[in-house]
């Protein structure tokens, strides 16, 4: 049965480079999926892809599972906030208090996210340490976001369904960045 379930899992040299492609696009290095399909396509004479032993080779199986890690990181969440933070708070006053409208959005949906993969104790931290920038203007919808709990909450609180189904519109200043 263990074999069966093996062969089933495991993937040919091209399913796997169609994988990494595929992977590299939705993460928005088309580029470098580019030269990757192109490297495939000219070395593919038997000596490129086909000569590395994927299902025994450590180094590549550290690497793919890095990737998935890394995808479910829950701190990646509030590492990326806070940046984003800080980019905002430091930015040029002329334009800050626009930035700053964006955060409201991200920081709903991290949260959200963050309770979407399971990560209840995650999204706690983070919704209470960063709830206070939004209290002033947003202090109803932050009661109403504290009780979304669990992944099921954000199927069956009408709520989190509406904002996570809606869109919001920032609107922001033209900036002439031109020389007179």
């Amino acid at each position: 049965m263990n074999r069966e379930r093996e062969r089933e899992t495991t993937m040919d040299p091209e399913q796997i480079n169609e994988f990494v492609v595929g992977y590299l696009k939705k993460k928005g290095f088309s580029s470098a999926a580019k030269d990757l399909e192109s490297y495939h396509h000219q070395n593919n004479n038997g000596s490129s892809f086909t000569s590395v032993d994927y299902h025994n080779d450590p180094e590549l199986t550290k690497l793919i599972r890095s990737f998935s890690q890394q995808e479910d990181d829950p701190t990646r969440y509030r590492e990326g906030y806070s940046k984003l933070r800080s980019w905002a708070y430091n930015s040029l006053d002329l334009y800050k208090h626009e930035l700053l409208r964006v955060m409201y959005p991200v920081f709903i949906h991290c949260y959200m996210d963050l309770v979407g993969k399971g990560h209840t104790q995650e999204a706690r931290a983070f919704f209470n340490s960063f709830r206070k920038d939004h209290e002033m203007v947003h202090l109803r919808d932050l009661q109403k976001l504290e009780g979304v709990l669990s992944p099921s909450h954000l199927e069956e609180m009408e709520f989190a369904r509406s904002l996570r189904k809606s869109k919001v519109n920032i609107k922001f200043c033209q900036v002439d960045l031109s020389e007179n």
